[in-house]
């Protein structure tokens, strides 16, 4: 079965607000069988702008990555994330040869 992964880009406004949504978010991954695999995180910005994020997060499924961004848990954990960024976040499935 192939992997499932989200795939988010874009940009942090308030760093140190996001550590909320980033705690939540690493406590809850392992409850849904997911993991990251990159977490480009540029949130110690001591000056000047925060500058943009990468994280890719590996799911079992491509089944089980849309079903972790449905969820209620999920959907509660954005209300947390959103005023403090604007990212882009896309559901793609595993290339299998």
């Amino acid at each position: 079965m192939a992997k499932g992964y989200w795939i988010s880009t874009g940009t942090i406004h308030t760093p140190l607000a996001m550590v909320p949504y980033i705690s939540r978010l690493t406590e809850w991954l392992p409850t849904v069988g997911a993991r990251f695999l990159v977490r480009d995180v540029q949130c110690d910005v001591r000056e000047g702008s925060p500058g943009s994020v990468m994280v890719i997060i590996e799911f079992p499924s491509i089944e089980s990555a849309v079903s972790a961004y449905e969820s209620t848990e999920y959907q509660s954990m954005i209300e947390l994330r959103a005023p403090h960024a604007d990212l882009t976040l896309s559901i793609s499935e595993e290339l299998v040869p």
